[in-house]
């Protein structure tokens, strides 16, 4: 029962704007903690981990672009679980550690055939909206 409690917690904080961007600024942290195998900045991202974690006020005006990643992913995680939708989580978490690792053995041209391989899906999406590709 408290397992569930602090889960709760962690999902409200991260539904906040700056929750959400001091979080993503701390994975950055630890992205460089990994590059450069820092203790320093690995102690730096469970700081603003822990920063992210406080309740913050909202934003005025709330930010737009954020409001729109975090609707998607509530649209995203209260949508029914599908092929499609296992498909995508294996190939996000996959993606993290392939991150990882690259970023662990200071691998630039691994980092960026990952960032190509997004681009390709990035314009098969693309054109299946414009009605161009029926996949």
């Amino acid at each position: 029962m408290a397992l569930k409690n602090i889960s709760g917690l962690i999902w409200k904080r991260h539904q906040n704007h700056w929750n959400w961007i001091m979080m993503l600024g701390s994975l950055c942290v630890l992205l460089m903690a990994l590059w450069t195998k820092s203790v320093f900045l690995g102690l730096a991202f469970i700081a603003g981990v822990g920063a992210a974690m406080m309740e913050l006020p909202e934003p005025a005006p709330p930010f737009a672009v954020i409001d729109k990643v975090l609707e998607h992913e509530r649209n995203w995680l209260e949508s029914p679980w599908s092929w499609k939708k296992g498909l995508q989580g294996f190939g996000m978490s996959a993606s993290v550690v392939y991150v990882f690792f690259a970023c662990w053995f200071e691998s630039l041209m691994a980092l960026l055939l990952l960032i190509g391989i997004y681009a390709n899906i990035a314009c098969v999406y693309g054109n299946k909206r414009m009605g161009i590709d029926d996949l």
